[in-house]
């Protein structure tokens, strides 16, 4: 799911070679997904073949003007290597790639997809503004929802535990909470995106500072 989402995602912004898809998702703030080229290419490729993504341009030579043809059996080889298209670089035309219209109803599912995935959510987050207000709230307040169920859960500490691993709980107990908290503020603008006179007695540099 995360690398469907990451590139239809960045496609939805604009047409881009494969090159700069993989570097615009790993530029993603707050979403890091490495990806390799190994992966990227059969994924476009899958999404493609879905119809969910389209080949936008492909590197075509310019033919050259025709050449009266020589009688010779060389002049005609020669004309005939004119004529073929020549590959780029590396021996592969570049494609550029761009989401189709089916693409952009799969990304606004994938965006309103499962919202306990860790690794996804990131992603759902960074692409939301594709979703109406009342989506992107309804995100939010699921993810929440799910986040504190997982914070009331008893951390038992077992017996004999190490340190550090005693560390890594506590971090993580900190990072629900910093999360709720985002959340709150992120449930808080969508409310009042939706409805500017039930903003809560915050002032709106309060309401979008999300430092």
């Amino acid at each position: 799911m995360s690398l469907d989402l990451a590139i239809l995602g960045v496609l939805a912004e604009g047409e881009l070679h494969g090159y700069d898809v993989k570097k615009r998702i790993a530029d993603l703030p707050g979403a890091p997904l490495r990806t390799s080229f190994g992966a990227l290419y059969p994924a476009l490729g899958r999404l493609e073949g879905k119809g969910f993504v389209k080949v936008a341009e492909a590197n075509q030579p310019k033919h050259r003007s025709l050449i009266p043809m020589p009688a010779s059996l060389a002049g005609e080889a020669a004309i005939f290597g004119a004529r073929k298209p020549k590959a780029g670089r590396g021996g592969r035309r570049k494609k550029i790639y761009a989401i189709a219209d089916d693409g952009r109803s799969t990304l606004t599912s994938l965006l309103l997809d499962d919202v306990a995935d860790d690794r996804s959510f990131p992603l759902q987050v960074a692409f939301c503004s594709n979703l109406a207000p009342a989506d992107r709230l309804a995100l939010f307040e699921r993810r929440r929802a799910h986040l504190a169920e997982r914070a009331a859960r008893p951390t038992a500490i077992p017996e004999g535990i190490d340190y550090y691993l005693q560390a890594l709980l506590v971090r993580h107990g900190n990072a629900l909470t910093a999360d709720l908290a985002w959340l709150d503020q992120l449930i808080q603008h969508e409310k009042a995106q939706l409805d500017p006179s039930d903003s809560s007695d915050q002032n709106p540099s309060q309401e979008t500072d999300l430092s």
